[in-house]
């Protein structure tokens, strides 16, 4: 039989472990460090008790293997013991990875998690996003020189279960795009402060009655500044909806601006996805409407179309 060894890469959170199965399901032995424990290098003792003890020839390895030196050992144990080493190097952008993550931990926790219950967490597949970012910087993409037999590209495409995933929904930011404040300030503090912006009600009320639902998302990181209580913050998000006359369901970040420590904090995607798989929507007939760079970047990261509220609520 032939001797084979597939060696699998990319960002946390890209779906390697996918692909892994993929090759399991043909006979291959999966080594990763995630289960096995251990440093990248020391998955070459696991390959070898394999290969030695029960003549084990077909092996799949999935982790995230970001330089040239983290991928030597097995390269040389491959060239050592006559075997072909190929590279699987899964092309996927950051905000997918970043969904994915988010995802998983839905998934995981039925909600995403906090930055403490991130950092205090001991399980694999729980990291801060900074993880990802991380990846991003330290990546070398394989080479054939480094003594692979073949590299090959695989690209990631996330996949929408459209029997299942059928609603749509129009997803809205709040301060510039909903409501403005009389004081000026971005962002309101008091209730009293709150304003609706022009032809938002009409507008909102005409796509509900077209079938979709209304939903929420906003960066609030004052409550993380002692700037707001929670319950100040609250009671501005109610008083919002009374004068807009309605109201819909609503998430929002209550973390720091900087550094990135959560997934819940737009551009990052996480609400997006919270959202989505409660609600089942159906991304593509979603729309985010906002009035920042940061809206249109977690409309794209969500698979939702991006409209500017100036555009959106133009009459």
């Amino acid at each position: 039989m032939d001797k084979n060894i597939v060696l699998i890469m990319g960002y946390p959170a890209s779906g390697k472990t996918v692909l892994a199965r993929k090759y399991e399901k043909q006979g291959y032995c999966r080594i990763n460090r995630d289960e096995l424990g251990g440093s990248l290098d020391g998955l070459v003792q696991h390959l070898e008790r394999e290969y030695a003890e029960n003549g084990t020839s077909q092996f799949v390895l999935d982790n995230t293997y970001p330089t040239v030196e983290s991928r030597q050992s097995i390269i040389k144990w491959a060239g050592n013991n006559d075997f072909e080493i190929r590279c699987k190097y899964i092309d996927i952008d950051v905000g997918d990875a970043l969904y994915n993550a988010s995802k998983r931990l839905i998934d995981t926790y039925g909600r995403l998690l906090t930055p403490e219950e991130i950092k205090k967490s001991k399980e694999v597949g729980v990291y801060p996003p900074v993880v990802i970012y991380k990846y991003r910087k330290t990546v070398i993409p394989p080479k054939t020189q480094e003594g692979f037999h073949a590299v090959e590209k695989v690209k990631f495409t996330r996949v929408v279960d459209k029997t299942k995933y059928t609603k749509k929904a129009i997803v809205l930011d709040y301060d510039g795009t909903i409501r403005k404040t009389k004081s000026g300030a971005r962002y309101p503090s008091t209730p009293e402060d709150i304003e609706i912006l022009p032809h938002r009600t009409e507008v909102l009320k005409k796509y509900q009655e077209n079938g979709y639902l209304l939903l929420g998302v906003s960066n609030q990181s004052f409550v993380a500044k002692g700037d707001m209580t929670l319950d100040e913050l609250l009671e501005c998000f109610a008083y919002t909806h009374k004068l807009l006359g309605i109201d819909f369901e609503r998430l929002f970040c209550p973390h720091p601006a900087f550094p990135q420590i959560c997934y819940c904090r737009k551009p990052m995607p996480g609400m997006g996805v919270e959202f989505i798989e409660k609600h089942r929507l159906d991304p593509s007939q979603c729309i985010m409407v906002g009035d920042m760079k940061v809206d249109n970047t977690f409309a794209n990261r969500c698979g939702f179309q991006f409209v500017h509220a100036e555009d959106f609520f133009k009459v």
